[in-house]
């Protein structure tokens, strides 16, 4: 009696520590789970702030994630429209779904063809992942233009009303987008993109053409948001005659063009556009192709050459010289993005596009400058352009906006972790610590992944 009285309480002081080990296990992971923001101090906003510097409850708050840079794939609900179009990270859950019939036992589609035959059958992805991808900014835009030329129009006072509603939901989302300035820096791509964006919100497109290069810019009224583009390459109609750029040509476009007119990109900071975007690897590709048909007295451009060391140190210095120009004019805090090459649509290989974008990344991640993959993640894509180098308007211009005004919401002060909008802007931001947030994180990921 006494031994299993005594056996009794020998199993109940066991079973009390086992209780204390794993209350003090679950402390310990759900506190290394708090976000930063938790253990501090509230953050104190302007009075003049229409909106507040919300913050959600999220366990991945203030944690660093870039979903452009996630393994995904590109949804579009149809293949000629520019909503509902997004990158959708593999997150999780991927490889846990089950076995998904698309085929009877006569190879016929046991869903529906909703849209385009190349799409069958068109399934949304679940909703946790659309629920992960990043916020479609693009559509909310044209949304709010939607409906606010709606509200202007509307006769019937029951349904101005409930699109009034409507809109003041979509402006305590867009409200960040007051009075910023985004400038690309690029070329006829890039100025397709912006032109395409400036379309779709019956922005005017202001153009300064000389011979030598180009300057495109529009003001999106609904936020007073500037979109502007300098182009590097050639402009006009001998385009495929030209050798391309070299650092002699650069200079001369910024002193003569660029520079005189950087004034009038600065945005809410008051020092520099709150976010500059840049690129030209299909004008570097152009200069090296060039050289050599002229060196073996060729007739055709051969694309499928791989460029050799020389040619790639060439190249990451005209990088390097326009980081520098950037930095110069708008102080080493500027925001600032390498977009990635966007391949041609032929039927030849690109080679020297491909060795020019490997030198890119590397010539990144040694002047600490992040990278906009856009030109990765729609290559393929190639029935989606206009020509053989221009996208045309649809779902992956509409990608490349969503894209853009995604690193301006970062550059703003704003934190997206896995679709939950985590930290909004502040209104009255005069600085461009926002990007710093993130962007120590963003370059280590860079440096593995290069």
């Amino acid at each position: 009696m006494q031994s299993s009285l005594y056996g009794a309480k020998v199993l109940v002081r066991i079973l009390l520590a086992a209780t204390v080990v794993g209350a003090l296990f679950l402390t310990l992971q759900f506190s290394s789970k708090l976000p930063t923001g938790a253990i501090e101090e509230p953050a104190e906003h302007s009075a003049n702030a229409t909106y507040e510097n919300k913050l959600t409850s999220s366990e991945n708050s203030y944690k660093c994630i870039n979903p452009y840079a996630q393994p995904g794939f590109i949804w579009m609900e149809t293949r000629n429209t520019v909503d509902n179009t997004t990158w959708v990270p593999f997150y999780s859950g991927l490889l846990d779904e089950q076995f998904a019939q698309l085929w009877d036992a006569k190879g016929v589609p046991v869903d529906k063809i909703i849209d385009d035959t190349r799409y069958f059958p068109n399934y949304f992805p679940p909703n946790d992942l659309l629920k992960s991808a990043p916020t479609q900014w693009f559509q909310l835009m044209r949304q709010y233009k939607s409906v606010a030329d709606t509200v202007s129009t509307e006769k019937s006072p029951d349904r101005k009303e409930a699109s009034t509603k409507t809109l003041q939901e979509l402006e305590q989302q867009l409200y960040w987008l007051q009075n910023r300035s985004l400038l690309v820096v690029g070329d006829s791509v890039d100025e397709t993109l912006v032109s395409h964006l400036c379309n779709s919100f019956d922005a005017t497109l202001e153009y300064g053409q000389t011979n030598d290069t180009s300057i495109v810019s529009c003001n999106i009224r609904e936020w007073n948001l500037t979109v502007t583009h300098w182009q590097f390459g050639c402009v006009g109609h001998h385009c495929s005659n030209v050798a391309g750029e070299t650092l002699e040509s650069i200079d001369q476009k910024w002193n003569q063009y660029f520079i005189p007119t950087s004034g009038s990109v600065v945005g809410q900071n008051g020092v520099s556009p709150d976010l500059i975007i840049f690129q030209f690897g299909l004008w570097g590709e152009q200069f090296f192709v060039n050289q050599y048909r002229q060196y073996v007295h060729w007739r055709r451009l051969d694309y499928t050459r791989t460029l050799n060391y020389k040619e790639l140190v060439v190249y990451t210095q005209l990088l390097r010289r326009t980081v520098s120009i950037l930095r110069d004019l708008y102080g080493h805090s500027v925001p600032i993005l390498y977009r990635t090459v966007a391949l041609k649509n032929t039927k030849e290989q690109d080679m020297p596009a491909l060795n020019l974008d490997s030198a890119a990344r590397y010539a990144c991640r040694e002047l600490d400058v992040e990278i906009m993959d856009f030109g990765w993640l729609m290559r393929g894509y190639y029935s989606f352009y206009s020509d053989d180098v221009n996208i045309d308007n649809g779902p992956l211009s509409a990608l490349w906006a969503n894209m853009a005004f995604w690193y301006l919401f970062r550059s703003q002060g704003g934190v997206e972790v896995r679709g939950d909008l985590v930290k909004m802007p502040d209104t009255d931001v005069t600085t461009v610590d926002g990007w710093n947030m993130c962007h120590d994180s963003f370059m280590r990921d860079l440096k593995i992944r290069s």
